[in-house]
């Protein structure tokens, strides 16, 4: 009986990760429109900075509260490059979506996952099924098709590819340095680390109304939300179970472009997006077993 009750609590705790996981991407993306709306109007360096420092001075609260050894690190460095690729991420996606709107920025994005599974293979050695490699073929033809190539082409469609790029380089070396550190460690340090590598946008630095600055800290608040909840997440239920609610942010993209910005998405960004998405939980579906 008493393992019964173990099981059935294993599988509750599983299953708690999906809403987690679900209101960690409206988290993350009530902070792109943040910065969305803020970016249209104010240098994006220190929107940069001070969206991270916000979720450092809150991760150290949490951290030293629950988790005092993830103060310490065996890597520094790697998580100075982590933050660097995390401000470069933040910086992109902000230029992206200024020009683009919510559902196509996302749909262009979302082709990180597949650029990470490439770039494991050239580093970390992770060998793709031969499924995945169709899912990924499946998921830049959805790149494709969310540029539009038919429709009129802007400069502005690299900035979303570029954060992709950016972002996937993340997700390789956060599998690397989760080797050896916890999900609480790897977040509180990539945040030090963009602190740190982003502080060089303040030379852009222009004042802000009080307006801004409350909406600049409600979303990295709404940021360190979404990137703690997405820990949980990931430590209560199988990766394969968790990854593919990442896309769950289409929707959520949606809602709130047409909410907070009056935007349709275009059949060409909502195709791609799906492609992609589609693509991307294949990968995660058809991965071996660690």
């Amino acid at each position: 009986m008493a393992q019964d009750v173990g099981k059935g609590g294993v599988r509750a705790a599983s299953w708690l990760a999906v809403p987690m996981m679900l209101g960690a991407m409206l988290c993350l993306t009530l902070l792109d429109s943040v910065l969305k709306h803020l970016g249209a109007a104010h240098p994006i360096g220190p929107l940069v900075f001070f969206r991270n420092l916000v979720q450092v001075a809150v991760l150290l609260v949490v951290v030293r509260a629950s988790a005092p050894q993830a103060l310490r690190t065996p890597q520094p460095w790697l998580h100075l490059v982590r933050g660097a690729c995390l401000s470069i991420t933040t910086v992109f996606i902000t230029l992206a979506l200024t020009h683009l709107t919510m559902a196509q920025t996302y749909a262009l994005t979302f082709s990180a996952p597949l650029m990470a599974t490439l770039l494991a293979l050239v580093f970390l050695g992770e060998r793709p099924r031969a499924a995945q490699w169709v899912c990924m073929a499946v998921g830049f033809a959805g790149v494709l098709v969310a540029l539009d190539p038919a429709g009129a082409i802007s400069f502005a469609m690299l900035y979303p590819l570029a954060q992709a790029a950016a972002n996937a380089v993340f997700y390789v070396l956060t599998r690397y340095a989760g080797q050896r550190e916890g999900a609480l460690s790897l977040v509180l340090w990539a945040g030090i680390g963009a602190v740190v590598t982003s502080a060089v946008g303040l030379v852009a630095f222009a004042p802000m109304d009080a307006h801004a600055w409350g909406l600049l800290v409600a979303g990295g608040l709404a940021g360190t939300c979404g990137h703690l909840l997405m820990a949980g997440a990931f430590r209560r239920a199988p990766t394969a179970m968790v990854s593919p609610l990442v896309y769950s942010q289409i929707i959520w993209a949606m809602v709130l472009g047409f909410v907070l910005f009056d935007e349709w998405p275009t059949p060409h960004a909502l195709a791609g997006a799906l492609l992609v998405a589609a693509s991307g939980i294949g990968v995660v579906r058809f991965a071996r077993p660690s």
